[in-house]
């Protein structure tokens, strides 16, 4: 009952915050590296591999609890029978080893997919088809419908929500001027 009322609330509550995260970090990030927003603006089919890099620089979930079902060894660690274990995805994301030079925000990374932003196996999100699809079709109407999008001066200061769990800007302010119906 407990497992089931937790997928519950993961399903409808979580995928709001983690989506709405997204697309705040998302755009902060084309914003503050204008050279891959042009990269989208002349590729827009770059979108989607930009969404997935987006999760793995500023994965909406950063980690979750998982309690230890037998005594076992990671990395030379012995862990007993049920330890809680924080599983940091967003510590995972910036691995170098699977990501090289994992700091680097590249809306081209070939690889961005392999991020664990969603988790994995029996714990992969039950929600990561639809949240792709949300980022995809929501940067495409954001950057078609706001032309000369950029930050307001001096309104963000890039503060995130205190959260162990979830990360998200606690709030992100833009400008921009909209573009008529007829020019996208």
């Amino acid at each position: 009952t407990e497992e089931l009322i937790s997928m519950i609330d993961i399903i409808l509550l979580g995928g709001n915050d983690t989506t709405i995260n997204l697309l705040s970090s998302g755009m902060a990030l084309l914003l503050q590296h204008p050279e891959q927003l042009a990269l989208i603006e002349t590729d827009p089919s770059l979108i989607v591999n930009f969404v997935e890099e987006a999760l793995r620089v500023e994965s909406p979930v950063q980690c979750l609890f998982r309690t230890v079902k037998e005594d076992t060894q990671v990395g030379g660690v012995q862990i007993p029978q049920g330890s809680r274990l924080a599983v940091m995805y967003g510590a995972a994301n910036r691995d170098a080893e699977q990501f090289p030079d994992p700091d680097q925000f590249d809306v081209q990374r070939p690889n961005a997919r392999m991020s664990v932003a969603f988790g994995a196996g029996v714990h992969f999100c039950l929600g990561a088809s639809l949240a792709r699809l949300e980022g995809k079709v929501a940067f495409e109407a954001l950057l078609t419908r706001l032309g000369n999008v950029r930050l307001a001066e001096g309104k963000n200061d890039f503060r995130h929500a205190i959260n162990p769990i979830i990360r998200g800007l606690k709030e992100l302010h833009l400008e921009f001027e909209p573009v008529s119906d007829r020019q996208h």
